[in-house]
């Protein structure tokens, strides 16, 4: 058994970094443009497909939602995103025309081009099936529900942004479901080293 301080130290040494470095790669688009359709395609530095899409078996439809992606963008003249919602509607519209491209995938796509343009580090957490594991382990509520703000969530998880909780929910269910709370006590972030749970540091 596990307790929250000792799962989000885990989090933060051993599977932050690594999503950090993966957002950093995107982030290194020429343009917004660009930015969509390397999001869409997600391969890695290594142009390797990344592990979330690579193992839904999705990456055949990868390159049809990066082509009708680019041709929504530019039917619509997009020159920027003001927030998540509107990067996630706007990959939800691709979504619809694409067989096989899921709710992850829209998810993944969606933070990928956030972080780009610099709307990245959201205040509440979006669910989907792992993460709603984690988040029922902890004893939130989901039904009816979309999304959970952080601060509902308790120490020392509130201090994550909600992209980093929302992978770090993915990643821990299990032990969370068999962890506690430790009253009182804080959170201590350990050096950050390099290694990952998993490839890319992702549930």
């Amino acid at each position: 058994m596990k307790s929250y301080t000792e799962i989000y130290n885990d989090y933060f040494a051993n599977v932050y970094p690594c999503a950090e470095e993966e957002y950093s790669w995107y982030k290194k688009a020429d343009n917004l443009r660009d930015a969509v359709e390397k999001a869409f395609l997600s391969r890695n530095k290594n142009e390797e497909v990344e592990d979330h899409q690579a193992r839904y078996g999705i990456p055949k439809c990868l390159p049809l939602a990066a082509e009708i992606a680019l041709e929504h963008f530019d039917a619509e003249c997009i020159t920027g995103f003001d927030n998540f919602k509107t990067i996630d509607q706007f990959v939800r519209s691709v979504r619809k025309e694409v067989k096989g491209f899921g709710e992850l995938a829209n998810y993944d796509v969606a933070m990928r081009i956030a972080h780009y343009v610099g709307c990245g580090e959201l205040q509440v957490v979006y669910l989907h099936a792992g993460v709603k594991t984690g988040c029922r382990a902890l004893g939130l509520n989901v039904k009816n529900r979309r999304i959970i703000p952080v601060e509902e969530f308790p120490v020392p998880f509130n201090q994550l942004s909600g992209d980093h909780l929302e992978n770090l929910l993915c990643i821990y269910k299990e032990v969370l479901a068999n962890s506690l709370a430790e009253v009182g006590k804080t959170c201590i972030r350990p050096k950050i080293n390099s290694s990952c749970i998993s490839k890319n540091g992702y549930a």
